[in-house]
């Protein structure tokens, strides 16, 4: 939940500051105010290159810990791992000018630079080397001293020897400073000293943890300096006084913590712009869905603590958009066998873990109501649909149209005539049925699924969006009207697009009546909405009314948990007809990596999506944002 924060004043002795300011740490209470003359600075040096030698090491093989007495050797082991890392890339920047060097030589072959330089010197010559565009000099008589070595990557290469320096047309000289066995003498050095200084590197390893704990505490030495000049001396240095935030339900801890210590502390009036703090305070549950909003944004200080509803939300949406139990039961056995294998998780990989129990879960029963489980399509007769809900639903609008013999029924009868002799529901349902290569497809079940699916998402996107509405009414009152209109169009529409609504053959309710009253409550919510933005907010309720297409588009948006859920079912569908048809290795093979493949889509759709509705479409009605979290000094500590 959100809990509000009060803004306080500390006074209190210069002599007691250090002292204060290390309680404060200890407890976590007190989240303290920056004055205007306190500019933020850059993280220091030191921690910094922590940070870097920590990054190091993490890309090296793990060894066994090893933890030195003396703390402040976390100095002296990152600036040797900062050492030893830039001698390497110092190293391999050598290396890579020494590949292109050998490279560029190499087609000359293997010669004695002193051999060239006592040529010179006897001879009274000049050896020069020269490379040319391939057919650049094509046509033209070449000098006699000039001599074609060999062609390589679009290029042929000269060698001259002349009484002077010479330069010839379309030719490029160029200059070699090492010969070719030399430079690759030094190229194998080079490796060498690479591999020897990373080996050097790698016993550093075991220092990792050592290094992370030096780092918390530097960041607990640094925050506590910052904090410290945070406050202001007052009477010629002998007093300080800060400000900072408590949450009300910390107060006595806060009374408690300066009981023995010479400081006062008041409550003082927030100013009208200032920034208060969100304060989030989650056990449960609820502390999984905080992690889950804090990847969009901070709420603001006024807003209702949306963790719990984001949770279940994104749980619901997840397993519809994943719309698959044996993919699920398949996750979750991943999850406890993770959990088996590291049983000391805490808090942050915890919650994580906890998360993916849920989302998991979510699935298998998402799978069950829908008797969906690896794309397997299930007889009609199949004991695995007496516990789906949605063949339930399915059922039950089959019996619907046939009792009213409507349009419905006499569609179904015009492609299936076999139908019309159907004595009973079922017999109507399962009639409309084709055959092909051995293989029995239920039109009227499978169009009858698709349906409620699709209703489905729409109702989770009505239900959705109106909670948000719901959730505010107290800041905008036309929420209520909005919400009318909302339930007036699901009841409505369906006759308008001569559809079926679960609201007609599950509820009972009479579709002509249910669709006047709908009509109703749509123009009732739409004048209700307006009105009641023109009293809360003035002339400036009028724009209320644009809200009508953000509201249709927004609901249609759920969709989206129909369309996903459809992609991922018609594709372990073709997995499967595929592998079946396929010798049994072949087959299986294709099994594993086709639904593998789905099931990775399945994942990163469902996370994407899922969390997209909320801070979107969602968030849109119910949530202000742009929050300071509440930050207190504190000391860190590794989890």
């Amino acid at each position: 939940m959100r809990l509000d924060v009060k803004k306080y004043l500390f006074v209190g002795y210069h002599r007691v500051l250090e002292q204060f300011f290390l309680k404060a740490q200890e407890a976590a209470l007190v989240h303290f105010i920056e004055t205007g003359h306190l500019k933020t600075k850059e993280m220091p040096n030191d921690i910094q290159n922590m940070m870097t030698a920590i990054k190091i090491l993490g890309e090296l093989p793990t060894l066994d810990q090893e933890r030195p007495e003396d703390y402040f050797e976390t100095d002296s082991i990152t600036d040797k791992v900062l050492e030893i890392r830039h001698a390497i890339e110092k190293l391999e920047e050598e290396q890579r000018m020494m590949r292109l060097e050998i490279a560029r030589v190499e087609v000359f072959g293997e010669f004695s630079m002193e051999d060239i330089a006592y040529l010179e010197k006897e001879g009274n010559r000049k050896v020069q080397f020269f490379f040319a565009k391939r057919g650049a000099v094509d046509g033209v008589s070449l000098p006699k001293e000039l001599v074609r070595v060999a062609s390589d990557h679009g290029l042929n290469y000269y060698i001259a020897i002349n009484p002077q320096p010479m330069q010839y047309e379309n030719m490029i000289e160029m200059r070699i400073e090492h010969e070719l066995g030399t430079l690759k003498k030094r190229y194998a050095q080079i490796q060498h000293e690479i591999a020897e200084k990373e080996q050097e590197l790698k016993a550093y390893a075991k220092y990792n943890q050592f290094l992370h704990q030096g780092l918390v505490r530097k960041y607990n030495d640094y925050n506590l300096e910052t904090a410290k000049k945070s406050a202001n001396p007052e009477m010629e240095g002998n007093l300080f006084a800060v400000e900072g935030w408590v949450p009300e339900n910390k107060i006595d801890q806060l009374h408690e913590m300066l009981k023995e210590l010479d400081v006062h502390v008041v409550e003082i009036a927030i100013e009208p712009n200032e920034l208060v703090p969100t304060f989030l305070e989650n056990k449960g549950a609820s502390r999984i869905g905080e992690d889950l909003v804090h990847i969009y944004d901070t709420p603001a200080n006024t807003d209702k603590d949306p963790s719990l509803w984001v949770l279940l939300s994104f749980a619901i949406f997840f397993a519809m958009i994943i719309g698959d139990g044996g993919y699920g039961l398949v996750f979750l056995c991943a999850a406890l066998y993770f959990r088996y294998k590291n049983p000391k998780l805490q808090k942050t990989p915890n919650r994580i873990w906890k998360l993916c129990v849920i989302l998991f879960s979510f699935c298998i029963l998402w799978g069950v109501l829908t008797n969906s489980f690896f794309g397997i399509n299930f007889a009609p007769d199949s004991s695995v649909r007496k516990v789906s809900v949605q063949n339930w639903m399915v059922e039950k609008k089959a019996a619907y149209h046939f009792e009213k013999k409507d349009q419905v029924y006499k569609g179904w009868v015009a492609e299936y005539p076999e139908l019309e002799n159907a004595t009973t529901s079922q017999e109507f349902l399962l009639g409309a049925k084709k055959e092909s290569n051995g293989k029995v497809t239920y039109a009227m079940l499978n169009s009858f699924s698709d349906g409620i699916m699709m209703e489905l998402a729409l109702l989770a996107g009505i239900i959705h969006i109106c909670l948000s509405l719901l959730r505010y009414l107290d800041r905008h009152w036309a929420g209520i009207g909005w919400i009318i209109a909302i339930i007036g169009c699901y009841l409505s529409f369906p006759k308008m697009l001569q559809a079926t609504s679960l609201m007609h053959y599950i509820f009972g309710v009479d579709r002509e009546l249910i669709a006047v009253e709908g009509a109703y409550m749509i123009y009732g919510g739409l004048a209700l909405a307006l009105v009641l933005a023109l009293i809360k907010d003035k002339f400036l309720g009028l724009l209320e009314i644009t809200n009508l297409i953000q509201i249709f588009a927004d609901i249609l948006s759920y969709l989206r948990l129909y369309a996903l859920g459809l992609a991922g079912a018609i594709i372990s569908g073709i997995v499967n007809d595929i592998a079946g048809s396929i010798f049994f290795l072949g087959g299986g093979l294709l099994l594993l990596l086709g639904h593998s493949l789905n099931m990775a889509l399945a994942v990163i759709g469902g996370v994407i999506h899922g969390l997209r509705l909320n801070f979107i479409e969602w968030y849109h009605y119910s949530f202000e944002g742009g929050g300071k979290l509440f930050n207190p000094l504190r000391k860190m500590k590794i989890e």
